[in-house]
């Protein structure tokens, strides 16, 4: 297993870009806002999107393994997130919190496994916790003529 990743992004348009993943399950995102309205585009908050969306495949896929492997059969799961953005002190709009939701059921899955399963997970999952942690970035932008 790999320790990192790369991600790399094309756009060459007002309204198209594209997220090369590699992954082989999902190898492109391809985004395309040529036929929305402004009011929509500006609405679209992509990236918080993306964001929250790894936030959830990384915390159900996590507990659809630990059932896995506390000899339980996960039958079906479902989760949403409700994200809150709100402008900090230094007036810069930030996405300040995230209610995460999970309803899942399984078979043969004891009482005593799903309460240790799911105080692990109260902790989070790799996505999860790091975003509360806080990620650190270097930045480096060049002009290419």
């Amino acid at each position: 297993m790999s320790d990192n990743f790369t991600l790399t992004f094309d756009r060459n348009s007002d309204s198209n870009w594209k997220i090369h993943t590699g992954s082989v399950a999902m190898p492109v995102i391809d985004y395309n806002s040529a036929n929305l309205t402004q009011e929509e585009k500006a609405n679209e908050h992509m990236g918080g999107r993306l964001m929250v969306a790894g936030a959830i495949a990384c915390y159900t896929n996590s507990l659809w393994n630990d059932i896995k492997r506390a000899a339980g059969k996960p039958v079906s799961m479902t989760a949403s997130a409700t994200v809150t953005k709100e402008k900090t002190d230094s007036m810069r709009t930030a996405f300040t919190h995230i209610d995460l939701s999970v309803e899942l059921s399984a078979n043969e899955l004891d009482d005593a496994a799903f309460e240790r399963i799911r105080d692990a997970l109260y902790r989070g999952s790799l996505v999860t916790y790091s975003l509360e942690e806080g990620l650190e970035f270097d930045y480096d932008i060049n002009l290419v003529k």
